[in-house]
């Protein structure tokens, strides 16, 4: 199964947000629980904030979630249809992007669908002619 250019730079993009996002809400919540716990001398409320990136963070998070799936059920499909890859490698490769997609899916990307041929030890074996 080979993509498109435009399409295989479409899903480099979304797999790199679904790597990226989780350190972006890691990094919204430390902005908004280191101020809330160091407190303010002024005698604000200190969780005036979570209010605010709460209000960020939950669609965020909503979305992320929806595009983490959308990108498991395409990574699936593909792995299930490339019949070029190795066996074991196709196998290897639906375990990792089921049970740790933050790594399978940006392995799996750029072995079969970044690079226009892939590595010589992750595609099946060619019967040798006569």
């Amino acid at each position: 199964m080979t993509l498109s250019n435009p399409l295989k730079a479409l899903v480099g993009v979304l797999t790199t947000l679904v790597v990226l996002v989780p350190f972006g809400i890691f990094l919204l919540w430390g902005l908004m629980a280191i101020p809330a716990f160091m407190g303010t001398p002024s005698g604000d409320d200190p969780f005036l904030a979570f209010d605010i990136v709460f209000a960020f963070a939950f669609p965020l998070m909503c979305v992320f979630s929806a595009l983490m799936y959308a990108l498991i059920a395409f990574y699936v499909a593909h792995a299930v249809k490339n019949q070029g890859a190795s066996d074991v490698v196709r196998i290897v490769a639906l375990l990792l992007i089921y049970f740790l997609p933050y790594l399978g899916m940006p392995a799996y990307y750029l072995l079969f669908i970044l690079l226009p041929r892939p590595p010589s030890w992750a595609v099946k074996p060619q019967p040798a002619g006569p």
